[in-house]
């Protein structure tokens, strides 16, 4: 690559940086033909009481031009969510450096920018390349923010705002929409994600699950939810007592204890 190029290719990042850095909403840009579109993926669920976090999805579609860097805002429905810090986690994983470019700290998983406030996250994530990389501009995850619940059961509504897509040059990729969703979060004792009381059929879940073992904690689709009385290491009488002695109670009341 000629020096000019590499030049403007730096100026494009540098612009970037610019972009991601400004946590202020952006006015609503009209659509085009390298428009996409954010949205939060369906499916996206945790059991109380256990100390783990709902991995969020989001996803991207409809780009016509390649993704060189992005930035968004999920928001919550109000205290659903821990805002601390700590509590919330990124994974930009490997979209962007998927379209022959590099991430910007050569870590895929590592968000450029990730700003948060109460009820809400900003985050985002750019790529660089030489040779004139394409850019990824397939359908897909583009990161996972992982939230942990407050001591309060049921679905929460989930919104994002304020995303400013584009392109591996810095031009700015036009918006279509912004697709909020929703995360299910389940009371401990709604094993069988029934609801809306704590019922024969949480108990029927756990004893099928018996002498297994809990398993990696708070893994998706894993043993956890099963584990009531959170004792581990494997599935236990203790599991379906615990679920016993809730049985009749709505799933919000007998939340986490």
């Amino acid at each position: 690559m000629n020096r000019v190029t590499l030049v403007g290719r730096l100026a494009a990042v540098v612009g970037l940086l610019a972009l991601l850095a400004v946590a202020t909403a952006a006015p609503a840009i009209p659509a085009s033909p390298d428009a996409g579109t954010l949205s939060v993926g369906a499916g996206a669920q945790v059991w109380n009481g256990h100390n783990c976090s709902a991995p969020v999805p989001i996803n991207v579609s409809g780009l016509g031009a390649g993704l060189g860097g992005y930035e968004s805002k999920l928001s919550w429905a109000a205290g659903r969510f821990s805002s601390l810090d700590a509590d919330i986690s990124i994974n930009i994983g490997t979209y962007l450096t998927n379209g022959g470019t590099r991430s910007q700290t050569g870590d895929s998983s590592t968000p450029a920018l990730k700003a948060v406030s109460t009820d809400a996250v900003k985050w985002g994530g750019y790529s660089w390349g030489t040779g004139n990389p394409p850019g990824n501009m397939a359908d897909g995850l583009l990161s996972t923010v992982s939230l942990k619940p407050t001591a309060t059961c049921g679905s929460v509504a989930m919104t994002l705002a304020e995303t400013q897509l584009v392109d591996i040059n810095g031009a700015v990729i036009a918006l279509t929409a912004q697709n909020g969703g929703s995360v299910a979060v389940f009371s401990r004792y709604d094993t069988s994600a029934g609801g809306p009381l704590v019922s024969a059929a949480d108990v029927n879940a756990v004893v099928g699950k018996l002498g297994q073992a809990v398993g990696t904690a708070c893994a998706v689709g894993g043993n956890y939810r099963y584990d009531a009385s959170v004792g581990g290491p494997l599935i236990s009488a203790a599991d379906v007592n615990a679920v016993v002695g809730k049985i009749g109670q709505s799933v919000t009341t007998a939340c986490v204890s």
